[in-house]
């Protein structure tokens, strides 16, 4: 993982899987826009003890549309602000709360009667790519 501690501190690991509350997903897109990194995109999860809710309509993909023949640094560029907007919209459409509760409503109401946030077991899992080429 290529980020700073700060970032990696703050964040939620699901098996090899990355993921941040959503409100530092722009910070971790910045970050990664700087070192040069791609930012895929992701999705929200909600990491319960007992296993992973995941809200597989709530995502971003960055790379979506991306046109063929850009340099990589085009490619960094775009997808970071392709990242940013689509971040915004889905905050704006969706209450990601809300949305998970409609998918995982049983798993939700067992953990709240335990005196558990689901807020504090939100996580949008994100994805970035290093450049590959020799």
């Amino acid at each position: 993982m290529l980020l700073p501690d700060t970032l990696r501190s703050v964040a939620c690991r699901n098996g090899g899987e990355w993921g941040w509350q959503p409100e530092t997903i722009p910070l971790v897109i910045d970050e990664a826009e700087k070192l040069g990194l791609l930012n895929v995109g992701g999705q929200l999860q909600f990491l319960m003890p007992e296993g992973t809710c995941e809200c597989y309509r709530v995502e971003v993909n960055a790379l979506k549309g991306e046109p063929v023949g850009l340099t990589w640094s085009e490619r960094v560029a775009l997808s970071a602000k392709n990242a940013r907007r689509q971040m915004v919209d889905i905050t704006r459409f969706y209450d990601f709360i809300a949305e998970g509760r409609k998918a995982f409503a049983g798993p939700f109401a067992a953990y709240e009667a335990t005196g558990g946030s689901v807020r504090d077991r939100m996580c949008f899992i994100w994805y970035l790519q290093a450049d590959r080429r020799p």
